[in-house]
C-alpha cells in the first residue's frame, strides 16, 4: 500500500504516517535505514507520532515511552519503581514491524509478511514511478478530503470517462478528447486521453513560460491504477496528481491527493505572478473535479446498496471491469 514519499524522510528521524484500513503506521528514517511499525504504543495504546509527517524520535506523547529502531520500549519512565521489565520484558513489547519498500520516491508498506516483492507486483509500472519519481519533485498541493462512500465506489470515478460528459460539463468535458485507450499490467491498469487543444495549447505556453520539464513519454492524460488503491494522473507530461482512495470504513473513505509540478529552470519565476497564476488555477481545477466525483460517488454508493444485481458494464468501463475480477480474485484467495 502506497503511504508517501521518501523526500519526507530524507534525515534521521524524518517520519511519516498512515491508516491502512484501521491499522496506524509509521514509517521511520533510522540513520538511513526506512523502517516501519505499528503507531501505537505498547503500553496504554495512544498513537506515537500524530503528525502525517515530521522529524522526532519515536517517544509516545502519553508516558513517554521511547521505542529504538528495532521497535523495543528502550526508555520506560520510572521502569525501576513501577515495572521492573528486563530485556527481555521489553523485547516481547516491542512494536509489531511492518515490511516496507521503496520504488522511486514511492514508499508502500506491506502490514502481512509473504508474496512478491515490490518490483514483482509492480512490473513495468515500477519504472514507470522511477520516472515520475525524477520529473516532478515540487509539491504545490495536498489535502485529505473525506467521502461518504465505499472506498471501492470512491476510486471507480477515477477509472473511466464516460462520466465526464454528465458530471464534469465546465470543467474535464473541456479538458480532453473523446479518446481512452486502455491497457494493463496484472493488476494494475493504464488509461491515456488526449487533451484538447486548447488544453494543449495553454500548457504548452505554460511549460514555456515557467521553464518546466516535460516528460518525453508520457504526453497525453495518461492515468494509472496501481492495485488497489492509487491512482496517478499526469497531464501534457507537466503535472502529476497523485490519490489514494483510503477505506475508513464501509461507509466512508479519504481522498488523499498530492499534486506536483516538475523542477523549473527559471527559479525566478517560483513565488513570481504567473506562477502563482498558474498553481492557483491547476489547483482549483483540481479540487472542482473532484468535488464533481465526490458527488456522484457518493450517490452511487447510496444507490449501489440498495440492490443485489452486477452492475452494467460497458465497453468504455473495462478498467472498472478489470479492477472488479482483480478485487475479487484477491477475496477468493481470503
Amino acid at each position: 500500500m502506497f503511504v508517501g514519499f521518501a523526500n519526507d524522510l530524507t534525515n534521521d528521524n524524518d517520519f511519516i504516517t498512515a491508516e491502512i484500513a484501521g491499522t496506524s503506521v509509521l514509517v521511520q528514517n533510522f540513520d538511513g535505514d526506512l523502517r516501519a511499525f505499528h503507531n501505537v504504543c505498547t503500553h496504554r495504546y495512544a498513537q506515537i507520532h500524530l503528525r502525517p509527517c515530521g522529524n522526532g524520535k519515536p517517544v509516545c506523547p502519553y508516558h513517554g515511552w521511547i521505542f529504538n529502531r528495532d521497535g523495543v520500549p528502550v526508555g520506560i519512565p520510572g521502569n525501576r519503581e513501577h515495572f521492573g521489565f528486563d530485556d527481555a520484558d521489553k523485547k516481547r513489547l516491542a512494536l509489531p514491524r511492518f515490511e516496507v519498500g521503496v520504488r522511486g520516491r514511492f514508499v508502500f508498506v506491506r502490514l502481512e509478511p509473504g508474496g512478491p516483492g515490490l518490483d514483482e507486483q509492480l512490473g513495468a509500472y515500477g519504472a514507470i514511478l522511477d520516472h515520475l519519481s525524477e520529473m516532478f519533485t515540487d509539491r504545490i498541493d495536498e489535502d485529505v478530503l473525506p467521502w461518504e462512500a465505499n472506498w471501492k465506489a470512491a476510486l471507480e470515478s477515477a477509472l473511466e470517462v464516460y462520466h465526464v460528459d454528465a458530471t464534469h460539463p465546465e470543467t474535464f468535458k473541456k479538458f480532453a478528447k473523446k479518446v481512452w485507450i486502455c491497457s494493463y499490467e496484472g493488476e494494475h491498469s493504464r488509461g491515456t486521453t488526449h487533451l484538447s487543444d486548447t488544453s494543449a495549447r495553454w500548457w504548452d505556453g505554460v511549460i514555456e513560460r515557467l521553464g518546466l520539464p516535460r516528460s518525453e513519454t508520457l504526453r497525453n492524460y495518461d492515468h494509472f491504477m496501481i492495485f488497489p488503491n492509487l491512482a496517478i494522473g499526469v497531464t501534457h507530461g507537466a503535472l502529476m496528481s497523485v490519490q489514494t482512495y483510503d477505506p475508513v470504513g464501509p461507509e466512508r473513505s479519504n481522498l488523499h491527493f498530492r499534486l506536483f509540478l516538475g523542477q523549473t529552470s527559471k527559479p525566478k519565476s517560483i513565488g513570481g505572478p504567473t506562477r502563482k497564476a498558474v498553481e492557483a488555477n491547476v489547483c482549483g481545477f483540481n479540487r472542482t473535479v473532484l468535488d464533481e466525483d465526490r458527488i456522484v460517488a457518493e450517490s452511487a454508493h447510496r444507490g449501489l446498496k440498495q440492490v443485489r444485481v452486477p452492475a452494467a458494464l460497458g465497453a468504455c468501463e473495462e478498467r472498472i471491469a478489470a479492477f472488479h475480477r482483480a478485487w475479487f480474485a484477491r477475496m477468493a484467495d481470503e
